[in-house]
């Protein structure tokens, strides 16, 4: 018998799926997400679902748990309706005193969702852990002071006072006369580029990276195959408007405004750069800058801006021989850069700086009138008041709010300012923001100083006043961060944004980029403007509402610890009856490197200021380290955590170990510090409780290390399922194949005893073609049928402490445990579908692959064949050993705008067959056979076009070629002539064709009429 709910068959994958689905979408996001950028977050609703299964019997009733706890609301067709995590859970008095008992640890708990949905379910006590100063400061602001404000009654002074110093910040920085002169009133968005001094013609050139200002659609009509290829839309649009150049500078085309309409029927090209309408075509500018290609063009004499001669000074189009050359614009920008610094420390003037080969401009000014747009070009009075800001900051240029610290300078492949000499985080910011934003820091340090003496005139002790104090400046300090991630030269303009305020935050792409198109807020400015001052405090309002209900639950405890996942050193006495966690991805997000982004100015924020020095004020913990009395300033985070951190990055480790580093060294450094995570996870877990790890990563040999590190700590597996946890959006995931679901993996203590390699491989595939026929007969398919296949497999695995003859515990997952999965639910597969020779199987990966494909997936419609994301492809593909770019190049599926689609009929025409055959390189005069879905294309077109004679006679010539890919090509058939293949499908039929001439069991005509 299983022994919780979460690893029973029971357990509702399906429902959990779709309540999560609805929380990535717009409207279904948690509140609280919208308070700042994190990179990763599980949904609530499957977090919730996780802990709750984890800690409930396994005989417990579904339907009670899909109400009580998830809160899930289903209608038409089981279908879930509601946004589960806007309702706390309201288990049973029985199951809530279950709950109680327990504690709960998450030690990479990272924005806190599996920690908050914890604290709802009324666990006896939460502990969120976390390595970074960043994620427990954010941790601090979701769990520790709701819970704290909810204990003592004081949920809706919180919000009040919250609201009313974020009103005080807000009007002291717009009176501030310094700020005041800098901002049109009338202007909610600035957008500028960097222009560079062409040397050809000798003028500045801006460099627009996208002309668009805004191109928002309303609604559509269908489009041609041919058109979405070219990137063409026919809509109605609710706003067209675009830049040009005209006369040596920006005009503004506002089709909205010109044509005097809110709807413009149109057809749009935004990659061939049209806009046709009414019979007439408007041409919108393509890009003057290329960054991967190297090219800009000047908009002036229309030459191409390539290389520079490091020694000579000499610009030239091809790339010369010599070595020292650089692109011309990076080569400008590390001047700009380089002189900013010169002129802020007082070494160069003010005209020198603005002789720089590049420098900052403004475009456009947005302004915001009864919710619409208005656009009107810059003009030079409006760069003119970045110099005076400059002038500013130069005055107080040794500020200790001015963050100088440096990035990370060997994190080139996700921090790419850096190669254009932004190396200092103050760099990252335009004059006019970064006096801003350092005036804004100034301003809610003095805020916390206020609301501390407020309270202890109002009589509160110092102990709660300071809390109080703290409580509100964390939040409004995330508020200011807020600010800066919108406010940026790394930011960008989305003109397919519904909102009005079309700003894209500066994360909002892999790892921070270089933009060409970046945006400067007016952060007073309050119509329509999301982003400004007030309305980032509007955002923490309705964030902190959220998590004032989600702590009014009843959980006694709940901690958030600064502490090494490696060691987990703060809890050294302690023990959990469950862990739940999700562990960094292998490569996916240099958390380290990247929030020091945040990090920066958080701590300038929360901290104090003595003798010109940042000094502990509130969070001390978190932006100090203690040295005997005193203490020492954490500088940035990768410079002191960054070899701490969890993750593969072959940069960092160089730059540490002062040497080159192979990727297997950075491989196995990896493995060793996640092998550590798991030691320290087995000794806080009771020897009775339970690990639960989230998984989403691509590649399998990601999952090896995984399974290996759980494994050799002394962990076992006892079941997986796939989770819908991530946006096919998030930014994480741009560039780079990544899963759109976790893999929950569940995991005991005990592993015991040793067998041989060759024992352990026939348990498996037992255990997982057992598993796979009970899955098939609980209904379940896709997916979530293949990963609880191979549990089953990795259960058989990970449950003997040692297995004779394998020193490679990765090498046996990946050679063994992965092709067991798939092999066992292939003859479960055979088994199910009836009729099937005992012991069949499909053995050939391809076939395999294409087997596993047409039983576990749908049929799209509108393809006509099954399509599969890059997550679906790769975890079939761990059984089969094949990966997206195997499979492409044998021609099994092909790759279209973004999602595979398997190469299968589309239906029973000769003209169908013969594209498909086509399509996959297939000569049916000429057969050469790689594989056995090879020989089934073929089959399955002879049996449509010839009569049974001519058939046999096809068959015996394909048989003399490869017999054993034919036989595997007819079990293929005998499985998709079965019931799991949907009547509707061309190739069951034509499987069904196959199968009778084989037989000679009829003639064509006998087939057709049902013989």
């Amino acid at each position: 018998m299983m022994s919780s709910f979460l690893e029973s068959p029971k357990f509702p994958v399906d429902i959990v799926n779709q309540a999560a689905e609805k929380e990535k979408k717009g409207g279904g996001r948690p509140e609280h997400w919208e308070m700042v950028f994190w990179w990763t977050r599980k949904p609530l609703a499957s977090a919730r679902a996780v802990l709750a299964a984890a800690a409930l019997p396994p005989d417990i009733d579904v339907r009670r748990f899909v109400t009580e706890v998830l809160r899930a609301k289903d209608g038409r067709k089981g279908k879930v309706e509601n946004v589960p995590h806007r309702e706390n859970p309201s288990p049973s008095p029985e199951w809530r005193e279950r709950f109680a008992k327990m504690k709960v640890l998450d030690p990479f708990a990272g924005f806190g969702s599996i920690p908050l949905e914890a604290m709802r379910l009324g666990f006896g006590e939460v502990v969120a852990v976390e390595l970074l100063p960043t994620a427990y400061v954010f941790l601090k602001a979701v769990l520790e002071y709701p819970k704290w404000a909810a204990e003592r009654g004081l949920e809706d002074q919180l919000v009040r006072d919250v609201e009313k110093w974020g009103k005080w910040v807000t009007e002291q920085l717009a009176g501030d006369p310094d700020i005041k002169e800098l901002y049109n009133p009338d202007v909610a968005v600035y957008i500028g580029t960097w222009e560079v001094k062409c040397p050809h013609c000798g003028k500045y050139t801006p460099l627009i990276g996208n002309w668009w200002l805004a191109r928002v659609s309303k609604g559509s009509s269908k489009e041609t195959e041919e058109e979405e290829k070219e990137g063409a839309k026919k809509k109605i649009f609710s706003r067209l408007a675009w830049m040009d150049w005209e006369n040596w500078a920006i005009k503004i085309v506002d089709l909205n405004k010109e044509l005097k309409t809110s709807q413009i029927r149109a057809k749009v090209n935004s990659k061939q750069g049209y806009v046709e309408l009414e019979g007439s075509k408007r041409t919108v500018r393509k890009p003057n800058i290329y960054a991967k290609r190297k090219i800009a063009t000047c908009l002036h004499c229309g030459n191409q801006i390539r290389y520079i001669s490091l020694k000579t000074g000499k610009h030239s189009i091809e790339k010369p021989k010599d070595k020292e050359t650089e692109w011309y614009v990076k080569h400008a920008l590390k001047q700009w850069n380089k002189l900013l610094e010169d002129y802020l420390s007082g070494k160069i003037d003010l005209e020198k700086l603005l002789q720089s080969p590049a420098r900052p401009t403004f475009l456009t000014k947005v302004k915001i009138k009864e919710g619409d747009l208005e656009f009107e070009p810059a003009i030079k009075q409006d760069t003119e008041k970045l110099w005076k800001a400059l002038e500013k900051l130069r005055k107080i240029w040794n500020d200790p709010d001015i963050p100088m610290e440096q990035i990370s300078p060997y994190s080139v492949r996700y921090l790419f300012p850096i190669l254009y000499g932004f190396d200092k985080w103050f760099k990252l910011f335009n004059p006019r923001q970064l006096l801003t934003l350092v005036k804004l820091v100034k301003l809610v340090r003095e805020a916390g100083k206020k609301i501390e003496e407020e309270k202890l005139r109002e009589g509160w002790n110092s102990k709660y006043a300071f809390a109080y104090a703290e409580a509100i400046i964390t939040y409004l300090t995330i508020a200011s961060i807020r600010t800066v991630n919108f406010n940026s030269v790394i930011n960008t303009w989305y003109s397919g944004s519904f909102l009005t305020n079309k700003v894209q935050s500066s994360l909002s792409f892999r790892g921070i980029a270089m933009t060409w198109n970046w945006c400067d807020i007016n952060v007073f400015y309050e119509e329509g403007n999301q982003y400004s001052f007030p309305g980032n405090i509007n955002s923490i309002i309705r964030g902190l509402k959220y998590l004032l209900l989600c702590a009014s639950n009843g959980t006694r405890r709940v901690r958030v610890l600064n502490d090494d996942a490696t060691l987990l050193a703060n809890l050294e006495n302690e023990k959990f009856q469950m862990i739940v966690s999700d562990p960094p991805y292998r490569d996916d997000v240099p958390y380290v490197e990247l929030s020091d982004f945040h990090y920066v100015w958080l701590k300038r924020a929360l901290s104090d200021v003595s003798d010109r020095k940042l000094v502990p004020r509130f969070l001390g913990e978190a932006f100090f380290k203690p040295i005997g009395a005193t203490f020492r300033e954490i500088r940035t985070q990768w410079e002191e955590f960054a070899p701490r951190e969890v993750g593969l990055n072959i940069g960092r480790l160089k730059y540490f170990k002062g040497r080159e580093a192979s990727d297997e060294e950075a491989r196995n450094y990896f493995i060793e510090l996640l092998y550590r995570s798991f030691l320290s996870m087995r000794r806080v877990l009771k020897d009775d409780g339970m690990l639960v790890t989230y998984y989403a990563h691509t590649d399998p040999e990601a999952w090896e290390e995984l399974i290996s590190a759980g494994w050799r700590a002394g962990f076992r597996v006892t079941t997986a399922f796939p989770v819908s946890t991530e946006s096919a959006q998030r930014v994480t995931a741009r560039g780079k194949a990544a899963l759109d679901t976790s893999i929950v993996v569940v995991w005991r203590p005990g592993v015991r005893g040793e067998a041989l390699w060759d024992e352990v491989y026939r348990d498996a595939l037992v255990a997982a073609e057992e598993r796979a026929l009970e899955l098939l007969r609980a209904g379940r398919s896709g997916v979530d049928l293949f990963v609880g296949t191979l549990a089953a497999t990795l259960s058989a695995v990970t449950s003997h402490e040692r297995i004779i003859g394998v020193d490679d515990v990765g090498g046996f997952v990946r050679e063994h445990a992965y092709p067991a999965a798939a092999r066992g639910l292939a003859r479960a597969v055979s088994r199910f579908v009836g009729g099937s020779e005992a012991g069949e199987e499909v053995r050939d990966a391809g076939a395999l692959f294409y087997m596993l494909a047409k039983v576990l997936l749908p049929r799209s419609d509108k393809a006509r064949r099954r399509a599969m994301d890059r997550s679906t492809v790769h975890i079939i593909g761990f059984g089969t050993g094949l990966d997206d770019k195997e499979l492409t190049s044998m021609k099994i599926v092909e790759k279209v705008d973004g999602e595979f689609r398997l190469l299968e009929p589309r239906g029973e025409e000769r003209g169908e067959l013969v594209e498909l055959l086509r399509a996959r390189g297939l000569d049916p005069s000429r057969p050469v056979l790689r594989s056995a879905v090879d020989a089934l294309h073929l089959l399955e077109y002879y049996a449509a076009t010839l009569d049974i004679k001519g058939f046999r006679e096809q068959y015996e010539k394909l048989r003399s070629i490869n017999a054993v890919l034919v036989d595997e090509a007819l079990r293929l058939a005998r499985v998709f002539s079965g019931r799991l293949v949907p009547s509707v499908d061309p190739e069951r039929r034509l499987c069904e064709r196959v199968l009778s001439y084989v037989s000679g069991a009829g003639t064509l005509e006998g087939w057709l009429g049902g013989a």
